[in-house]
């Protein structure tokens, strides 16, 4: 069918408002459920394509130069090198690509780009406010010896500081995406609270927080939702910055999840239910309590308000 008969029987089939309505608002501008759908499918697609596209290509280049898991000791430097960077060259591609995505995607949503400058300040100062989160949980599963260091030597590299800026190229991918485009994009269409819904349901999927435990999906939550209260109130570094600081400290400084590279690694004893034992803190009702904790005094302006207005 031509295009001129199919526009034709498209005329005949709706009236003019009734074609504009599944489309449009009253005021012109495409309806968000559409840019939503949009803004999805899209990231998704481009993260897939460049998992799929870079994971399949190193497994391929290995098998050409004959390199494996059994053989790699034994390997030139070069190809030991990108043996073991491998997943962090792929993360770097993948978090690029996506904030690029994201850079569009926000221009369909709200019709232009705002350069985000970098706050560094801000970004070091809610780095160190994640880093101190892990700590506390640290000293909580410490002091009853719920949790044992188990080397006491740390293990230092500068491996560590590649990882650091990977891990903030993903940290920042990723609030990009469910803060500046979900987030923004919503919170003018259909209000606040139901963008932050959005924005913690894809940071929830984003996560993986339906493959743990019922503590560990309410923690990536409650993550999610205390990375939108700190969006909105400092911006988008502020969200970056304690993400960041929290994974990168769990992981890669205190190897709570058994980090084969973390600088520490400590082990759970008891009291998994509230340290989260080896699978690490997000798994532990203590982390849940300082989540909500926090949220509850960011939001305790507003939650006074609510009272008064109660009373």
């Amino acid at each position: 069918m031509s295009r001129s008969k199919r526009a034709a029987r498209e005329r005949e089939i709706l009236a003019p408002g009734e074609r504009e309505k599944w489309l449009r608002t009253p005021e012109g501008g495409v309806r968000a459920g559409w840019l939503l759908a949009v803004s999805l499918l899209s990231y998704t697609l481009v993260r897939l394509a460049a998992l799929l596209g870079l994971t399949p290509g190193f497994a391929a280049l290995f098998r050409a130069w004959g390199v494996n898991s059994a053989t790699v000791a034994r390997a030139p430097g070069w190809a030991r090198l990108l043996w073991r960077w491998q997943g962090s060259v792929v993360t770097l591609t993948v978090s690029a690509a996506l904030i690029a995505v994201c850079r569009w995607l926000r221009r369909l949503w709200l019709g232009k780009w705002e350069r985000q400058r970098l706050e560094g300040g801000r970004l070091a100062l809610f780095a160190l406010a994640g880093l101190g989160m892990a700590v506390i949980v640290l000293l909580l599963g410490l002091l009853p010896d719920s949790l044992r260091l188990e080397m006491a030597a740390p293990r230092f590299s500068w491996s560590l500081i590649a990882v650091c800026a990977v891990s903030l190229l993903s940290a920042l991918a990723e609030e990009a995406f469910t803060k500046g485009v979900l987030f923004d994009g919503l919170a003018p269409r259909w209000g606040k609270a139901w963008a932050a819904a959005v924005a913690c349901a894809w940071f929830f999927l984003g996560n993986g927080g339906y493959a743990g435990t019922a503590v560990s999906a309410l923690n990536v939550l409650l993550m999610g939702f205390l990375c939108c209260v700190l969006y909105a109130r400092y911006g988008l570094w502020a969200a970056v910055g304690l993400r960041w600081g929290w994974s990168f400290a769990t992981v890669f400084l205190m190897g709570f999840g058994g980090g084969e590279t973390a600088v520490y690694r400590f082990y759970g004893v008891s009291e998994t239910l509230l340290t989260g034992g080896d699978a690490g803190p997000i798994y532990g009702l203590w982390t849940t309590l300082l989540l909500v904790g926090m949220i509850g005094w960011m939001e305790r302006n507003r939650l006074r308000a609510m009272r008064l207005k109660r009373g």
